[in-house]
């Protein structure tokens, strides 16, 4: 019984950590976020709530590029596979790049990033911040594994390849 006793400190110092796992985050785009979550489709809604919830309420970091990050999210989302998700845009790097109008919230977006060495790079299209510069929130992982995903500013000027999920 004693030894019993010893242990309850220990599994309750272990239980208090562990809730404490899952650390939440804010973003100054949040009201942006909310808003593009309740006008999306149902789609779109899934996809941004799944996202959300993976990088700001539990701040999940995995090992990976940002396609293994926007993966897991249009996973766990429910949008596993050709049947679940379709292209709607596919060309490559090099254009041609589609029409910004064809985007919507939730959509797995593929693009030049003229931002960082005009390398690819993938992340989730939350809202247009200013649609005539093509100038866009989105959900961005860096990948490496060092930090979760976060909201940021892209020029959707070089557009490749569009991925939405499908009810």
């Amino acid at each position: 019984m004693i030894k019993r006793i010893k242990y309850i400190p220990l599994i309750a110092i272990i239980v208090l950590f562990s809730s404490c796992s899952f650390k939440s985050r804010t973003t100054p785009y949040i009201h942006i976020v909310n808003s593009a979550i309740n006008s999306a489709t149902p789609v779109g809604k899934k996809v941004l709530k799944m996202a959300h919830k993976m990088a700001y309420n539990r701040s999940v970091v995995i090992r990976g590029s940002c396609w293994n990050y926007i993966d897991v999210i249009y996973k766990k989302a429910g949008f596993k596979g050709y049947k679940n998700s379709r292209i709607v845009f596919n060309s490559n790097k090099g254009g041609p790049y589609i029409e910004v109008n064809m985007i919507q919230s939730g959509d797995w977006i593929y693009y030049i990033n003229h931002s960082y060495h005009n390398v690819e790079h993938s992340a989730i299209f939350v809202a247009w911040l200013n649609y005539s510069q093509k100038k866009a929130l989105m959900l961005s992982y860096s990948g490496k594994g060092r930090v979760p995903a976060r909201y940021k500013v892209y020029n959707l000027s070089s557009v490749y390849r569009i991925k939405r999920g499908r009810l």
